[in-house]
């Protein structure tokens, strides 16, 4: 009997494969300048899974493609801040986390770099070369909702479908612009607060004031920067307002997922992919990395702040409050530094520039993972079941932190006022209380139950766009004026009646009353008149 029902599995899962739409072989645009080496993995995932498939892809971008990667034509891309991030130091990160901490305008950083990223390509000449081009494409893959609103100019030059990529999940931009419900009581707004989806009324009158104020700012002063963008270096008499345009995408792929993060509601046009960067079998580790996770009897800590942070930008007073901190420890500590070695390294501590994070997280050995809350590390780490010390540094990481703090499998700490009695203590916070891992392994177990690899839910709603162009994913919502949106004319109209109702009942009670005085008046008079 079991292996007849194996069999009919077997059977229906080749039969729904057979049966699934075909798609032609499709010319695909994609344009990812933002330096941002996270992004890219992902970026480079969907779009190696698709040329796999047959499609055709170009690819405009600082990253290459994997070496093995087919069907992709790689164009190199480079901006100021691509170049400028080799130089960066610690006061640029305390500027911009310092300039994050009132009502989320830490989204002014965001818009400026992007605003820098959009001019340095349009007026770049390979891109030029492009927008006065012949060529020919079926889709266009960008992230123009990551403050790169002017790229939507590729979408009208090819007049081909819009896929949107959100690097980190939705937000107020992305909700308002797709129609999507912006949900302000009980979700904050990534780019704003790291609250919860419990929110007290402060925090809830925090998140309104945030959301509309970048709201305004969006409509009053970011997009006319790009549209101004748009006519400097895209001169087609043609092409509609940005706003228009940015109404007209297609499909947005959210790095965000039911499972990862408070529950919240999607329109169609809106497709969760959290997680698709992660592989479905394991890469193997190098393996003078895999014999120091073997030997480590004790557990390992893996130490990682993401691919912004590099290491020269960090003070020698944090530098020391790591090590101190780590010749205390029983555990070894893998460290994703970036540079070869360090004066006083204990030998507990293995020093690397680069490794195959999800498998490090998933080795049976790590017992601690201390990172700086990017969403792509949670989803590992989520997936690995392994707790977590969070030091978050800016954008939507304080609120990914907060995120841990709020499921039971990490704490916080603060990146402005570390020093090795705060690392300490966070450290021994997490590995001494069973609490974190047997959190952390509850989530794993419903972060991996899924009907559906995101990576094939990214894969099959592109070639989905590709056979059904137009707008028929996208609610009415998405093109309501603001007004209409939050139903401000009808609570209007409401209130005028209701005045007016009360107006009338006024005047009458009022005249009804003179009426009956008058008539009282009157009856008295009379009465005295006939004693």
């Amino acid at each position: 009997m079991r292996g007849l029902c194996r069999g009919m599995l077997t059977l229906a899962i080749v039969m729904s494969v057979l049966s699934a739409p075909v798609v032609e072989s499709a010319r695909i645009l994609a344009v990812f300048p933002f330096p941002s080496r996270s992004h890219s993995i992902m970026q480079y995932t969907i779009l190696v899974e698709l040329a796999s498939r047959g499609h055709e892809v170009v690819v405009y971008s600082p990253y290459p493609p994997p070496s093995s990667a087919a069907n992709i034509t790689y164009v190199e891309l480079t901006t100021s801040l691509f170049n400028r991030q080799k130089t960066w130091k610690f006061d640029d990160f305390f500027k911009i986390c310092s300039k994050e901490s009132f009502y989320g305008f830490g989204v002014d950083a965001l818009w400026e770099v992007g605003l820098t990223v959009c001019e340095d390509v349009l007026k770049d000449s390979k891109i030029s070369a492009l927008l006065n081009s012949t060529e020919k494409f079926d889709l266009v893959f960008i992230e123009p909702l990551f403050a790169q609103e002017s790229f939507i100019v590729f979408g009208h030059k090819f007049q081909a479908p819009v896929v949107n990529f959100q690097g980190f999940g939705t937000w107020s931009i992305l909700n308002y612009m797709s129609g999507n419900s912006l949900s302000i009581p009980y979700i904050p707004d990534s780019r704003s607060f790291p609250f919860s989806n419990k929110m007290s009324f402060m925090e809830r009158l925090q998140n309104t004031i945030s959301t509309v104020i970048t709201l305004t700012s969006y409509h009053m002063t970011h997009l006319p920067k790009h549209q101004k963008l748009i006519q400097q270096y895209y001169k087609n008499s043609t092409s509609p307002p940005i706003l228009d345009m940015l109404r007209n995408i297609s499909l947005t792929l959210a790095n965000a997922h039911h499972t990862l993060e408070y529950t919240r509601p999607y329109t169609p046009n809106i497709v969760p992919i959290g997680g698709a960067h992660m592989s479905s079998h394991q890469d193997d580790l190098p393996q003078n990395i895999k014999n120091f996770l073997d030997d480590a009897k004790e557990g390992f800590i893996y130490f990682s702040l993401g691919t912004i942070v590099p290491a020269h930008v960090l003070p020698d007073s944090y530098t020391q409050a790591f090590l101190n901190t780590f010749r205390k420890l029983p555990n070894k500590v893998l460290w994703k530094f970036g540079i070869d070695n360090l004066p006083g390294l204990p030998k507990n501590v293995k020093l690397i520039k680069w490794a195959p994070q999800q498998a490090v997280l998933e080795h049976p050995n790590c017992v601690l993972f201390i990172t700086h809350g990017g969403v792509f590390s949670q989803y590992e780490t989520l997936h690995a079941g392994v707790p977590v010390v969070g030091i978050p540094f800016f954008g939507d990481q304080r609120y990914n932190v907060k995120y841990y703090e709020d499921l039971g499998v990490g704490v916080k700490l603060d990146f402005l006022t570390i020093t090795e009695e705060t690392f300490h203590t966070a450290i021994t916070t997490v590995l001494n209380d069973t609490r974190y891992k047997k959190n952390a392994e509850s989530l794993s177990k419903i972060v991996r139950d899924k009907p559906m690899a995101p990576l094939d839910s990214a894969v099959f709603w592109i070639e989905y766009v590709l056979r059904h162009p137009g707008q028929h994913l996208r609610p009415a919502s998405a093109l309501l004026p603001w007004y209409q949106l939050w139903l401000l004319d009808v609570a209007t109209t409401i209130i005028i009646f209701l005045i007016l109702v009360y107006l009338i009942l006024y005047k009458l009670s009022r005249y009804l009353l003179s009426c009956c005085n008058r008539k009282k008046t009157f009856s008295i008079s009379n009465h005295k008149k006939i004693k």
